[in-house]
């Protein structure tokens, strides 16, 4: 992905948002090129979900769509799956589906892949350093099945599971070939401030490789920036002393198309001010 957009002297940023479930694929690329985003940020899920695009053969016409329009393309592997799970034909199930959709990941031309480094293991019959391990188990295999596929495998800080942003670190040097999709609103929800935010997004800028940049008031609400409580050009501040580069998604829960823009506005404001 090129980066000569949404640029500062400090902070040179690609922006996209989250394609709705809802939203039709080639009308919402069309307008999104219009509207000045450079990506759309794709989850495969629900009417998106892989075997569903396969099943219709849809994968070669929103690629098609993508390059028309001039766009690139980010995709989060469903969340819903369960990499860390203490039962192991579970785990390999979920690391089996989430490598699938890497597959289709690169079909449509994406360089990163997002997914959750997490666990839904049961609290009172497995303890942390159980969990951890299940959770290592799934990586050791999804980070070189993203890299063997010429992806940049991105996972994300969660909010409950062991990976939190301030447990992120440990991720990282375990596994060289990743980089992190930092999520401020996870990261705030886990009880790090935008101060904080800042240093560790400046101390750990060589390893951030996605951004997702939902805005809060309580809660994971995926609101547009500017409609919540982070104080983003604090929490970016970071990014900017380093003079990063990258790409950032506005991780919206809405499909209407002018809060969308709204919020990539909002954004560019902030980054204005950078």
């Amino acid at each position: 992905m090129s980066t000569d957009h949404g640029s500062t002297d400090g902070i040179d940023l690609e922006v996209g948002f989250t394609l709705g479930l809802e939203m039709p694929f080639g009308e919402t690329v069309a307008w999104a090129a219009d509207e000045g985003f450079q990506f759309v940020e794709l989850l495969l899920d629900g009417p998106y979900a892989r075997e569903r695009l396969r099943a219709d053969d849809r994968v070669p016409a929103m690629r098609d769509g993508l390059a028309a329009a001039g766009l690139d393309c980010v995709v989060h592997l469903p969340f819903a799956v369960d990499p860390g799970s203490p039962f192991s034909p579970v785990r390999e199930g979920a690391v089996r589906e989430l490598t699938l959709g890497m597959d289709t990941a690169r079909e449509l031309g994406a360089e990163r892949v997002v997914f959750h480094p997490s666990s839904d293991a049961w609290d009172l019959g497995w303890d942390p350093a159980e969990t951890r391990a299940f959770v290592h188990d799934a990586l050791d295999d999804l980070v070189p099945a993203a890299r063997e596929r010429g992806l940049v495998p991105c996972p994300e800080n969660v909010v409950s599971s062991h990976y939190t942003a301030a447990n992120f670190p440990e991720l990282l040097e375990r596994h060289p070939e990743a980089r992190m999709t930092f999520d401020a609103s996870h990261a705030l929800l886990s009880g790090m401030n935008e101060p904080e935010m800042a240093e560790f997004l400046r101390e750990h800028a060589d390893r951030v490789g996605h951004l997702h940049l939902p805005d809060t008031r309580s809660g994971d609400e995926h609101l547009p920036v500017g409609m919540g409580r982070i104080d983003f050009h604090a929490a970016l501040a970071g990014l900017a002393d380093r003079c990063w580069s990258g790409t950032a998604t506005l991780e919206v829960g809405t499909e209407d198309r002018s809060t969308i823009a709204l919020g990539r506005e909002n954004l560019l404001a902030v980054l204005d001010r950078l």
